[in-house]
């Protein structure tokens, strides 16, 4: 596969992977919220986000971005397609990461669970832009290739 094959497919699922970042900050936040007993008109809302209201990820496009690209600079390599292996392309070992590796990551960050919220409208917040670019702000400053969970070795992409 050829690195903008792989970008295409990135793209490609980028609403749903961004989707599932949202819901699973959503999950995190409610959990947090039931376990401190809070009730707010702000978790109503969050509640209700993705089952009665729409979920509009497209602010979160830009840090999308930021992970496809930095996870290419770390993993992708052109040899790999020499001697190919069945099930396990490029973008599929992209989608295990992104789902078993990145999200439980980025989920550790209280705050950057926050700014995706905020970003996407689903708790209160002056300025959905400036809080999508707080978490690009994150990404680039995160260790995501190479900290202590592992997540710079190619094992843990595959």
């Amino acid at each position: 596969m050829h690195v903008d094959d792989l970008r295409e497919k990135q793209r490609a699922g980028a609403t749903a992977d961004l989707f599932a970042l949202v819901m699973a900050c959503r999950r995190k936040f409610l959990n947090a919220a039931r376990l401190l007993e809070l009730h707010s008109p702000a978790i109503d809302r969050l509640h209700a986000m993705g089952a009665e209201t729409a979920i509009d990820v497209w602010p979160l496009l830009r840090p999308f971005e930021v992970l496809a690209e930095r996870y290419i600079a770390a993993f992708f390599t052109p040899q790999e397609a020499l001697f190919p292996n069945p099930g396990d392309e490029q973008d599929v070992r992209w989608s295990r990461y992104f789902n078993h590796v990145l999200l439980p990551h980025l989920l550790q960050n209280d705050e950057l669970v926050r700014n995706v919220l905020r970003a996407v409208r689903a708790l209160p917040c002056n300025d959905s832009q400036a809080a999508a670019w707080c978490v690009v702000s994150v990404l680039f400053q995160d260790d995501l290739a190479g900290d202590s969970a592992g997540l710079g070795t190619r094992e843990h992409s595959r």
